[in-house]
């Protein structure tokens, strides 16, 4: 009966140890400095050297890269070491931990540079408007037709019912 509780004070670090190690492993600490005064961490994975959160994206600079300790709060000896970055929330170049008013790109600006959707639908866009400049876009302009000619045509009963004499 004594045996177990020991197993489990024994294993219980270990596994934390390698769970903690495997979540970590590829990924960067980026902080995230916000408007509000506020400092908001996520662990995200690199990708050719930059690191995208919801529709942003953001550089990766070895230059402004410090090594951390994952996560915080924990005992030395389950926390990892990972590369941390330091952020304004807007901007896609990380700040200089020692200089921080050095600002560059938004992060909305970049996702969308990144993103080979977007340059795509607007090379499609751009070549629909080539094509079609001088045609008529007739899902625009059908339903204003026939509302027009509802109107001529209510128009044109009470004419006709009007010269027969029948009361409206």
């Amino acid at each position: 009966m004594n045996l177990i509780p020991l197993i489990i004070l024994l294993l219980a670090p270990a596994f934390l140890i390698f769970w903690n190690r495997h979540r970590c492993k590829g990924k960067v600490l980026c902080l995230f400095a916000r408007d509000d005064s506020s400092l908001v961490q996520r662990l995200l994975p690199e990708e050719d050297s930059f690191v995208h959160l919801e529709r942003r994206a953001f550089h990766i600079f070895p230059k402004f890269v410090r090594i951390s300790r994952y996560p915080m709060g924990w005992p030395a000896a389950l926390q990892e070491l990972v590369p941390t970055v330091l952020y304004d929330e807007e901007d896609a170049y990380p700040l200089d931990w020692i200089d921080i008013d050095n600002r560059q790109v938004s992060s909305m600006e970049l996702k969308s540079k990144l993103d080979q959707n977007i340059v795509r639908q607007m090379m499609e866009q751009a070549e629909r408007g080539e094509k079609g400049a001088g045609g008529i876009k007739w899902k625009k302009v059908l339903p204003f037709i026939l509302l027009g000619l509802g109107i001529v045509g209510l128009v044109a009963i009470f004419i006709f019912r009007s010269q027969a004499g029948v009361p409206a």
